[in-house]
């Protein structure tokens, strides 16, 4: 009889786990789709595109601060080389 109910509380088991992967499944799906209307969104679209410039503009001005680090070092060893 142990086996029995061991049997039966498996099966739940597998079917509550069934349940939620087809959920989770179901709610991904759902939400690709709306992304996919939010990327067509003339104001997404132009949000995405400063980011992208912004992101950019700041990868140049850290090398322009990497540069200029490295410029004020060099006066600094030419003044203590004097």
């Amino acid at each position: 009889m142990s086996w029995l109910n061991l049997n039966q509380s498996l099966n739940s088991l597998k079917g509550q786990i069934t349940n939620i992967a087809s959920e989770v499944f179901s709610e991904s799906t759902v939400q690709e789709a709306g992304d996919d209307s939010l990327r067509k969104d003339p104001s997404v679209v132009g949000l995405e595109e400063k980011c992208q410039n912004l992101e950019l503009e700041t990868v140049s001005l850290k090398k322009l601060v990497d540069e200029l680090k490295a410029t004020l070092q060099s006066e600094k060893r030419k003044k203590v080389l004097e």
